[in-house]
């Protein structure tokens, strides 16, 4: 069986303004507001788990971008594999990235769970800094028992908001 997990982004940026309170006595108030670069992204590399050998049991693939590793525990997998990477552009600024954990990969047997990995989850921040930044994100895989050979193919969605 071969599985990939094709990843879909959603990117949203939010703008940040700040008021400035006025001075006692006068007769004008001022106000002020940043203005960011939108966020794009470019996909540097795909989320692929690689061949995996089902078995009557199952079991859980782990991608870990940190190490660079797949640890297939009982399964038997083959081939290249890979976690995501994704280049992001944008205003110096913090963004906090969002998904959900869970997803799942289709094909001809029952669907296949995967949870989306990143260092400190959901909600994590990273810095744009010199107007760009790179995140990885890694993933499990939980195959069924008795998984039904084919290709199966899946999407996550990301979503990246100026702090």
């Amino acid at each position: 069986m071969y599985v990939t997990a094709i990843r879909t982004l959603a990117l949203s940026a939010a703008l940040g303004t700040a008021a400035y309170p006025s001075i006692a006595m006068a007769e004008t108030a001022g106000s002020a507001a940043e203005v960011y670069d939108p966020i794009q992204f470019a996909v540097l590399l795909e989320l692929n788990f690689g061949s995996i050998v089902a078995n009557s049991t199952g079991g859980d693939i782990v991608l870990d971008p940190a190490d660079g590793t797949r640890d297939c525990g009982a399964l038997i997998c083959a081939g290249t594999f890979s976690w995501s990477k994704l280049a992001l552009t944008g205003s110096d600024a913090t963004v906090e990235m969002t998904y959900a954990p869970l997803f799942y990969l289709t094909g001809p047997g029952d669907p296949i769970g995967a949870e989306l990995t990143y260092p400190g989850g959901s909600g994590s921040t990273v810095d744009i800094v010199g107007g760009s930044a790179e995140v990885e994100f890694g993933s499990i895989l939980h195959i069924n028992p008795d998984q039904v050979q084919g290709e199966y193919q899946g999407q996550f969605e990301v979503d990246v908001f100026y702090q």
